[in-house]
């Protein structure tokens, strides 16, 4: 008869189904064991089958009501069913069990965030990511968290760190995004930037003689350095490109991408509002009347 271990050997190759039969197995052979009935709910969740996981785990919390880790996924479970009431006693449960499981607190801050509770959800994510520094998941609640509530500097400080714990996820992604829309509120903030506007005009007679696929093949380049993160604030940290020589402040960067997303396609987003700046360099640019293709 297969085993646990050759079970979880089937999750470790993301080949859930083998791994749900195989538990399933255990399950009729061994009724009522804790770690089969737990893995097994685990795995319901893992296939989209939160009904399953539910009935399974609710088995599990059962017949071991001092498991806190099951409350954890039963209430994941009923978060997938959408049943949020049910999934928030899960994790108190849990939390009532055991104060200090990183996990029961992360999912009960993700129900706070759901009822718009910020403030209640800082406080679980903060006491989460205390005792798991390493939880991605975690560290991004955080910066959405402090982002909703208007407190920049920490959004930042906890976004870099998901992003940093691991950059090729969907949430690294989304936190990049939510950096660049941070940049650009701080930005705003400080009224019309005349450094901005004479960096884009810098950039404006540095495409001038350029095709729209230099522009474009720059553009690009400063868009993926974006992604990691642009310090458009201090101007005394430089970045480097792989198609323009030199180092360039965060701000310059920018606006040099603002511009060129101006040729390529005036319809691109470029995540930074610097508008005002553009249009007055803009107008000192066409005062020179510069030839070559029309600037939008």
């Amino acid at each position: 008869m297969k085993d646990m271990n050759y079970a979880l050997m089937l999750i470790n190759a993301r080949k859930l189904d083998g791994a749900r039969d195989v538990r399933e197995e255990l399950r009729q052979n061994n009724p009522g064991n804790k770690d089969i009935l737990y893995n097994l709910g685990m795995c319901y969740s893992e296939l989209g089958e939160p009904d399953k996981a539910v009935k399974t785990l609710s088995e599990c919390v059962r017949v071991y009501s001092n498991y806190s880790n099951a409350y954890v996924a039963l209430g994941f479970a009923h978060s997938m069913l959408e049943n949020y009431e049910e999934a928030k006693e899960n994790f108190l449960q849990a939390l009532a069990i055991d104060p200090a499981n990183p996990y029961a607190l992360r999912n009960l801050g993700g129900i706070y965030r759901k009822n718009d509770d910020y403030e209640k959800a800082i406080e679980c994510f903060e006491k989460s990511f205390s005792l798991n520094q390493e939880d991605q998941q975690t560290a991004y609640g955080l910066g959405y968290a402090y982002f909703v509530k208007g407190i920049l500097d920490k959004a930042d400080k906890y976004l870099q760190i998901a992003i940093g714990i691991d950059g090729s996820t969907k949430i690294a992604n989304i936190a990049k995004d939510l950096r660049s829309k941070i940049a650009s509120i701080n930005l705003k903030e400080k009224g019309f930037r005349m450094d901005a506007m004479l960096y884009c005009l810098a950039a404006l007679k540095y495409f001038k003689d350029k095709t729209k696929k230099e522009v474009n093949l720059i553009t690009l380049d400063i868009a993926m350095k974006g992604r990691q993160g642009l310090d458009v604030n201090d101007p005394a940290k430089k970045y480097k490109l792989k198609s323009i020589e030199g180092s360039f402040s965060g701000l310059q960067l920018v606006s040099y991408m603002y511009v060129g997303f101006k040729i390529v396609d005036p319809s691109i987003d470029a995540g930074i509002d610097i508008a005002q700046e553009y249009e007055a360099a803009l107008t000192l640019f066409e005062q020179e009347k510069p030839n070559g293709y029309t600037i939008h």
